[in-house]
């Protein structure tokens, strides 16, 4: 049986916005899901499908398929703009909300691109990061990642139960249908020109889905799904489409401009409705291309229900570029505690090279700084270059007495806030079987029951006899490739001891789960008429 402890298991919450487990703040704990998808050295594999950005990532395969002429992060885009035109700013209802998935047979949704990207989401899906959330940073990664701006990410969306209203343009859609219809969604006529060419600026039209627009010529070696590109520069996020229509230049604006059915020249039609105004004033730079791109697509993400509320951006660069992560609290028999972790550093523009260590001090429960420090050291392993700039992370385990406690931390003339009222135990935690290696691959897909060995620490003077863990796990839905979460199964853990100030409370449950579920799942823990003490504890992800 593997002890429950990695750099994926969080039973801490930083309370400035650093998060773990123990908060009662939902929107925090997404916000450090969101993080380590998106600013960690390690990724977890979220940018695998979209590098390089020539990729085709089928999640249902066992490694990239780019013999077929399909791009990735092209079909994450595709997936946003038709998860969100067709909200209303008049209800208050739709927008970016997943109800996609509930409308891949609609003739407006044709082709896999929904149905590939939702899949693939779905293996970073969990309690707190909703299938609308990953379908955003699905744009605000595959843009930034292949050569656009940063598209600023927000989380806090809330996924539909069921399809939403029809109203996607389509090829065939005649001018002002498709004005009314992006006008209901928010975006003006020059918006909607604008956003368009910001989408077609990677990837293309593909014979198997409209063979309408494509002839049967585009089929051929390395491109089975017959695609026709938008532009010559297919997997990079610029301004070539544009140049290429005001120019008459390389591939003239792609084939929704140059196919010679009149009916489906949707992009002709939309250049064309305003005398080329708005298509040209694109044109004038590469800046000013990627500046309204940036903004179109952060109006377009942002578009949600009116009873849905966004946090502020993900940004290292108004926040700060030093964060805790991965932080979990440890606590033995003999009342030695340890808050385990690292820091992630990110040398964002203007930032000072990392150092080479940082000093860790302890703040005690009492609020006041001790004398208890430990150094991290940069990892040599655990690099990488991401959207915002060089990632390093510092691992580090910070020891003390039960009886000091923990209230935070201080590094680098920073302080982070953290509890310890309650948490789980890693070094008396485990599970069994091992599931196999995280991928984000049908390999994952296998069942197996899975026994869960689960120790809380319990600070308090006057403990109940009992504490309830409820096991948040994703399962399938009906009618869409995007799972829901399921909160049936529970666990009563019953005290086995106490350390020092602590009540230490210990439960087996069994589970069938894939372990893809596994991956997925997290516990919570409340003591009897209380708010959970413990939030979003992930037992398996230490097999990650």
């Amino acid at each position: 049986m593997l002890s429950i402890y990695s750099s994926l298991s969080f039973c801490l919450v930083a309370l400035n916005s650093v998060t773990a487990q123990y908060v009662p703040d939902s929107q925090a704990l997404t916000i450090k899901e969101i993080e380590h998808y998106y600013l960690d050295a390690a990724t977890h594999s979220f940018f695998s499908a979209i590098t390089p950005c020539t990729n085709y990532q089928d999640p249902t395969a066992a490694a990239p398929n780019n013999g077929l002429g399909m791009q990735t992060a092209a079909e994450w885009i595709r997936t946003a703009f038709h998860d969100f035109v067709t909200g209303s700013i008049y209800t208050g209802l739709g927008g970016l909300d997943a109800s996609i998935g509930f409308e891949t047979t609609r003739t407006e949704n044709v082709g896999p691109a929904f149905n590939d990207a939702l899949l693939f989401f779905s293996f970073f899906y969990n309690a707190q990061v909703s299938m609308s959330d990953l379908i955003a940073l699905g744009v605000v990664t595959a843009v930034a990642n292949c050569g656009g701006p940063k598209v600023p990410m927000k989380v806090g969306r809330v996924d539909a139960t069921a399809a939403g209203p029809s109203g996607v343009p389509e090829p065939e859609t005649d001018i002002q249908t498709t004005l009314n219809e992006f006008s209901t969604a928010g975006f003006n006529d020059g918006d909607t020109i604008a956003l368009t060419a910001c989408g077609h600026t990677m990837g293309g039209v593909h014979r198997n889905s409209f063979p309408q627009v494509v002839p049967a010529s585009a089929i051929g070696p390395n491109n089975a799904d017959g695609r026709v590109p938008f532009d010559e520069t297919v997997a990079v996020f610029d301004v070539t489409v544009v140049n290429d229509y005001v120019h008459s230049t390389g591939d003239k604006g792609g084939p929704l401009v140059t196919t010679t059915n009149k009916t489906v020249q949707s992009d002709l039609r939309l250049y064309l409705s305003d005398n080329n105004q708005t298509i040209t004033q694109l044109s004038q730079s590469s800046a000013y291309f990627q500046e309204q791109c940036q903004g179109l697509f952060q109006r377009m993400i942002e578009t949600v229900p009116s009873n849905v509320f966004l946090s502020a951006p993900i940004d290292p660069t108004t926040t700060t570029n030093l964060k805790p992560a991965a932080i979990y609290l440890n606590i033995d028999w003999k009342g030695n505690m340890a808050l385990s972790g690292f820091m992630r550093y990110i040398q964002v523009a203007g930032a000072a090279a990392p150092p080479a260590t940082l000093k860790i001090i302890l703040i005690g429960r009492n609020g006041k700084t001790t004398s208890t420090s430990a150094t991290g050291t940069m990892s040599a392993a655990d690099t990488g270059t991401g959207v915002w700039g060089p990632t390093r992370s510092y691992p580090f385990t910070l020891s003390f007495p039960a009886t000091t406690g923990l209230s935070g931390i201080s590094v680098s003339g920073q302080t982070f806030t953290f509890q310890d009222s309650m948490f789980v135990v890693p070094g008396m935690s485990n599970f069994s079987p091992t599931p196999p290696t995280f991928s984000t691959t049908s390999s994952l897909n296998a069942v197996s029951t899975y026994t869960v060995n689960t120790t809380v620490a319990y600070l308090t003077t006057a403990p109940p006899t009992s504490l309830t863990a409820t096991f948040n796990i994703p399962v399938p839905q009906t009618g869409t490739v995007s799972p829901r979460i399921d909160t049936s199964q529970t666990a009563t853990l019953k005290k086995i001891g106490t350390v020092g100030p602590f009540v230490l409370y210990s439960a087996i449950s069994s589970h069938s789960l894939s372990a893809k579920q596994a991956y997925g799942t997290s516990m919570d823990v409340a003591a009897p008429g209380q708010a959970a003490g413990v939030l979003f504890f992930k037992p398996f992800n230490s097999a990650a």
